[in-house]
């Protein structure tokens, strides 16, 4: 199967690289899968901001299917949690962006080919027989972390590099470009919180890569590295506006209390309207954050369209 990837690479000088045409549609939707620093991507929300100012009349809409600990070979959910599958077609996800390998390179070169196996079997289900386009961050090169109190008291064996490769030779029968990411750009500055989770430097390295290889935009952005935000108030309000955003799709997607919604607690007394035990009130009551999340990414809508009229 010809699997339609494209790797992304961070480029030595920010925004020294830009995709001739955008990689996206309008109108995209597009869901983020992988562990922690995909969680942490919805959280910071750089990616995104950068996206809306490149392509502020694209109405792009991001989806983060993330969860920490998710690795190629093991995506852990509560019972009756929707399939992959299941959960990109309720979204309409028509762009699936990963990141897998960080941790598994851990494992060491022997565990390779199983890698290799896995994540091409993960990327044929998450690309749907080829409806959904597939965009893959590779693993970047763990790096010495100066806080003497980091869980990592040793150095970390690094194999991320050769992880990478594997990645992009799941590439080459497709003909697509494998660019890997890398975290060596202004290498005075710290990226990671513990030499392999990206802190927000490091994501927004990744963002404005991400950004540059993707769309055309050479659209200046300002960023404070030393304090982790945009110096321009206004992308500051604009980042403030996708996290609010992602804070409401999260609390939707990844309910607290799954059991008394869809998993061994739905006959409980609690999880049904006390006045009529025949209907259950929890699954209703979760539709209204959908209207609250629409309501934001217009605002998100207006507030880059304005930008991008400065």
């Amino acid at each position: 199967m010809r699997l339609p990837l494209l790797c992304l690479f961070a480029a030595f000088l920010l925004g020294s690289a830009h995709a001739a045409e955008p990689f996206f549609q309008k109108n995209d939707i597009i869901a983020l899968v992988g562990g922690e620093d995909m969680v942490v991507a919805s959280e910071y929300g750089y990616l995104e901001t950068l996206l809306a100012r490149a392509l502020p009349d694209y109405h792009l809409r991001f989806r983060s299917l993330a969860w920490e600990g998710d690795t190629v070979y093991e995506q852990r959910r509560d019972l009756n949690f929707p399939t992959w599958e299941e959960q990109l077609d309720k979204i309409g996800a028509t762009v699936v962006i990963c990141q897998f390998g960080q941790m598994e390179s851990l494992d060491g070169k022997g565990k390779l080919p199983e890698f290799s196996a896995a994540y091409q079997k993960l990327i044929e289900r998450l690309s749907g027989g080829g409806k959904r386009r597939i965009a893959v961050i590779t693993p970047h090169e763990t790096e010495p972390h100066p806080d003497e109190g980091t869980l990592f008291k040793t150095p970390l064996r690094d194999d991320s590099g050769a992880y990478s490769e594997a990645i992009a030779d799941l590439t080459k029968s497709a003909n697509f470009p494998c660019l890997r990411f890398s975290l060596h750009i202004k290498p005075e500055v710290q990226k990671t919180r513990d030499g392999l989770h990206l802190d927000r430097a490091g994501q927004f390295v990744l963002a404005a890569n991400f950004r540059g290889l993707l769309t055309p935009s050479r659209t200046t952005i300002d960023f404070d590295f030393e304090g982790g935000r945009f110096r321009n108030p206004e992308e500051v309000h604009l980042a403030s506006l996708i996290v609010a955003k992602n804070k409401l799709w999260f609390d939707y997607w990844r309910v607290q209390n799954w059991a008394f919604l869809a998993g061994d607690r739905t006959n409980q007394p609690s999880s049904r309207d006390w006045r009529d035990p025949s209907k259950r009130w929890f699954p209703a009551e979760r539709e209204e954050f959908i209207p609250l999340i629409e309501a934001k990414e217009k605002e998100i809508d207006a507030l880059a369209a304005r930008l991008a009229g400065k």
